[in-house]
Formats: structure tokens, sequence, C-alpha cells
């Protein structure tokens, strides 16, 4: 990937190994709320809340489970459709800054 934004060979292996780094592989479940409890009082349940992710990246598969939201340089949320087949990979928060401090964006 570094290769690819035209960067050091080792500038992740870095930020991976930096003694204050919180990167990690990190494995998390979300499961589907159960049927029927999509609302309480009126409201939409939020499982997780509005978030970045801190790391370097994030790999997400939603194993047919709706929910996953972006945020539109407008300000609006999309939903992003569930699929099986596919992996939704995020930039992390730890990569964007490293590409606006290394290109100057």
């Amino acid at each position: 990937m570094a290769d690819g934004l035209g960067l050091g060979r080792n500038v992740f292996s870095r930020m991976v190994r930096e003694e204050r780094s919180d990167s990690c592989l990190r494995v998390n479940r979300y499961p589907p709320l159960m049927c029927g409890v999509e609302t309480l009082s009126g409201q939409n349940l939020i499982e997780f809340g509005e978030h970045t992710d801190p790391q370097i990246i994030s790999v997400l598969r939603s194993n047919n489970t709706s929910g996953l939201q972006i945020c539109l340089t407008d300000g609006t949320w999309a939903s992003i459709p569930p699929d099986h087949s596919s992996f939704f990979v995020n930039v992390g928060d730890l990569l964007q800054t490293s590409l606006v401090t290394e290109h100057h964006l």
C-alpha cells in the first residue's frame, strides 16, 4: 500500500512498531439487532455511534448485516448496502494524517 501511495516502503512498519502506537490487529463482531428491536420509542437504535477509526486502516465485512454508513462531504449519511462477498476498507486517522503530512494536502 505504501508503494502505491508513493511513500517509503517502511512507513507503515515504523508506525506499527512505534512504542506509543495503538495499532494492532483487532477483531470485532457486531451482531445484527434482534428482530423487532430496531426502534425504541420511535427512535432508531445505534449499535456503535458516529466515530472515526484511529488506526491505519480498518477492514470490514458485512456478513449480510446492514447498518454501515459513511458521512459524505456535505455532512449527510449514506447507508452502505451489505455485500457478503466484499470487504470494505476504510482509511483510518493515522493513515489520513500521514498522507496530509507527507503530501501537504
